[in-house]
């Protein structure tokens, strides 16, 4: 894994850190109790859609606003990291760019584990 360059659907330029194996993996275990296994492998193509089902259909809207919120804190966004103490006010009335951020995110730290077919989202088969 490698450290990740990005820009925004609205022009801001994003970096995130790789994350260290440990805290992927628990990360990883905690996105998908959260939001759901099938979700996460979705979000981590970027499918934007796919974070609105997660988040919608989330059993404790709590835990997984804290989830995302964490995950969001990982990131600079033009130069500036995101805080715990600021992140309401950035994102203040736009949820479209924290459902993109957190895709990119996920994308960022897992898409390759999922590409590389160590998971796959369930078949659709009877």
């Amino acid at each position: 894994m490698s450290d990740y360059k990005a820009t925004l659907k609205d022009g801001r330029a994003i970096f995130i850190p790789a994350w260290p194996v440990d805290v992927a993996l628990e990360n990883l275990s905690l996105a998908g109790k959260q939001l759901g296994t099938e979700n996460i492998i979705n979000i981590s193509s970027l499918n934007i859609p796919a974070v609105i089902v997660a988040v919608m259909g989330a059993e404790d809207p709590k835990q997984s606003a804290g989830l995302i919120k964490h995950f969001l804190c990982t990131v600079r966004m033009d130069g500036e990291k995101i805080l715990p103490e600021t992140i309401n006010k950035m994102f203040s009335g736009d949820l479209s760019a924290v459902a993109e951020l957190f895709a990119h995110v996920i994308h960022s730290q897992y898409a390759s584990f999922f590409e590389s077919g160590l998971a796959k989202a369930n078949s659709q088969d009877s």
